[in-house]
């Protein structure tokens, strides 16, 4: 059951519709005879919005100023100045025309201006003050929230994002009028639906959503994600799609200024102050880490927002990343590590679902944006053992008929794949399968022991339907209990799991940074993707098989944190080359 929030404030008129400012000119008139318009560099005169209410206030006989000098992530110098101009003219209230920066900053003015003589940092602080002058917000953009909140971010003197809040911040009404986000270009559109996006998810998975809180969250969510995925499929924008994105970003900026954000937005920031990524890509960028962990600790409404919007969790994250589009941003881990004061401390961590801190936001800077070493791994084409239905470990038997068929397909599949080494065990089918995939590329190969398939002892050269009439007791122990078997005069399959861990760190540590094809074996690549999958070697039984020439793709971090991205494909094989699709002891 959700309950009622313990206090849903929201002091905002709200004018909304087709020429709402024309409509509503008269509004204007007790706020003063004077007032200043903070503005963008072009966006409040493109749209319209400018024209709109310089007629209106015209209209009812009041003067005004513009300052156009604000930009994207407005600096509080900037606002500084347009509170000098506000006072110089005399005016009686601040009226805001433009995305989140012109509206944020336009707040920043209307305090500074009734309180001469302070500072910009002053904002951030709790000193007494007059209360701001009153303010106009008219929205340009469909992506803020900025119109109904009382919030205002504004970027410091050290090139920091930061916020500062207060009543006197809402707005004594706000102009919702769509068409004025029909000048967006595409880019700006993605960027500020995400952003909208981003402020109803956060607040809808945090631990403080209440039943107010969600159903405006659950009605603009999936609008959101609806016109978030036509263009991400690459459908024309229509004025129809500007008019839904920019009611369901209103609808979402109510969430926000209920509940505030969670992570996504103070790690986006960091983005957004070092490597210029616009804000709503740079939030959104987390937000599928966000789903992971509410998912993971089982937060009211995760698996209700999946069923909301009718996706999977891959698909969501296939999505929001590919809109947020932050591939180019890599960082080193001493970069990564530099981070942990600008992270620390931050209240918006309370509202994630069962807490948050800096090192977590650390390992997740870290796995989106850490240097990466790409190991591209296979397990080696069918031998004559394969073929023979021999248990084969330490034997070395090179590739068969069938074998050379795959290693065909296989070269083919990752002909143009760009790879900086090549490697293998020193077994001659792993060997044979690598030099077939440098056809294209000529690297020297280079082999590691480690990766060397699982030593069977007196199993070695032993056909399969005779291990269970020779070594009954190890052949049950093999498929009933794998993590406890042990070759007879060989190796336990403990050993093996911690050898190819020790044998694939030596690959990356020796390739960081690289893309690395390494060929191995069976039984190991087994080991080494039960250890990502699950963490221990007790679920070795649950874990799949390899066909031959199967490639896995792994993504390590320089902290050595490992993902698998792409698990045992081998899409390059027809159903009459597949070597599993013709056995069945691997099924047992």
């Amino acid at each position: 059951m959700i309950l009622l929030e313990d206090q849903f404030y929201l002091p905002v008129r709200l004018l909304g519709g087709r020429d709402a400012v024309c409509r509503n000119a008269q509004r204007f008139a007790p706020l003063g005879k004077r007032c200043l318009l903070v503005t963008g560099r072009s966006s409040a005169v493109k749209s319209g919005a400018q024209a709109d209410v310089t007629a209106a206030l015209d209209a009812v006989g009041i003067a005004w100023r513009v300052f156009d000098g604000i930009g994207e992530n407005p600096l509080l110098s900037d606002c500084e100045q347009a509170a000098r101009m506000c006072a110089e003219f005399g005016a009686e209230f601040v009226v805001g025309i433009g995305g989140g920066s012109p509206m944020d900053a336009a707040k920043a003015v209307a305090v500074l201006a009734a309180n001469p003589g302070m500072e910009g940092e002053a904002l951030y602080t709790s000193t007494p003050r007059n209360r701001a002058l009153p303010i106009v917000l008219v929205g340009t953009t469909s992506g803020t929230g900025s119109e109904v909140s009382a919030v205002s971010v504004l970027t410091d003197r050290t090139g920091r994002k930061r916020s500062c809040k207060g009543d006197d911040l809402y707005a004594v009404f706000a102009f919702g009028d769509p068409k004025y986000t029909f000048t967006m270009s595409r880019a700006e559109t993605i960027s500020t639906g995400l952003d909208a996006f981003c402020h109803a998810m956060e607040g809808y998975l945090s631990p403080h959503c209440g039943a107010m809180s969600a159903a405006l969250a659950e009605s603009c969510l999936p609008v959101l994600w609806e016109r978030l995925l036509a263009l991400y499929e690459g459908e024309e924008l229509t004025e129809e799609s500007h008019e839904a994105l920019y009611t369901a970003s209103l609808q979402a900026g109510f969430v926000l200024n209920a509940l505030g954000t969670a992570y996504p937005h103070p790690l986006g920031y960091v983005l957004t102050e070092r490597f210029h990524i616009p804000h709503g890509r740079a939030c959104a960028v987390f937000a599928p880490s966000l789903l992971d962990l509410s998912l993971e600790r089982k937060a009211e409404h995760a698996e209700k927002l999946l069923r909301l919007l009718g996706i999977s969790r891959e698909k969501f994250e296939e999505v929001f990343l590919a809109l947020a589009d932050c591939s180019g941003v890599s960082m080193t881990e001493e970069e990564i590590l530099g981070l942990r004061e600008r992270l620390t401390g931050v209240k918006n961590y309370a509202n994630v679902f069962g807490g948050f801190d800096e090192t977590q936001a650390l390992a997740v800077f870290r796995r989106l944006f850490g240097r990466k070493t790409r190991v591209i791994l296979i397990r080696h084409s069918e031998s004559v053992g394969n073929d023979q239905l021999i248990f084969q470990g330490r034997i070395d038997c090179g590739v068969s008929e069938n074998g050379k068929k795959q290693l065909d397909l296989l070269s083919l599949r990752l002909r143009n794949t760009k790879l900086d080494a090549m490697v293998s065990s020193p077994l001659l089918r792993a060997r044979q399968t690598a030099e077939a995939v440098n056809r294209f590329h000529h690297l020297p190969v280079e082999t590691y022991e480690d990766l060397i398939e699982i030593d069977g002892g007196d199993y070695n050269g032993t056909r399969w339907d005779e291990l269970p009439v020779r070594f009954p007791e190890q052949n049950e122990r093999w498929y009933r209990d794998p993590a406890n078997f042990e070759a007879p005069h060989g190796e336990t399959m403990r050993q093996v799991y911690e050898r190819i861990w020790r044998g694939i760190l030596s690959v990356v540590h020796d390739h960081r940074g690289q893309t690395v094809c390494v060929v191995s074996h069976g039984c190991a690549i087994r080991n080494l993707i039960c250890r990502l999958l699950h963490g221990s070697i007790d679920h070795l039984n649950e874990t799949p098989w390899s066909d031959n020439t199967g490639i896995s793709v792994l993504e390590f971090t320089d902290d050595d944190q490992a993902r698998i991205v792409l698990l045992n494909d081998a899409s390059h094989l027809t159903p009459e080359t597949s070597t599993l699709a013709k056995q069945d002891w691997w099924r047992k």
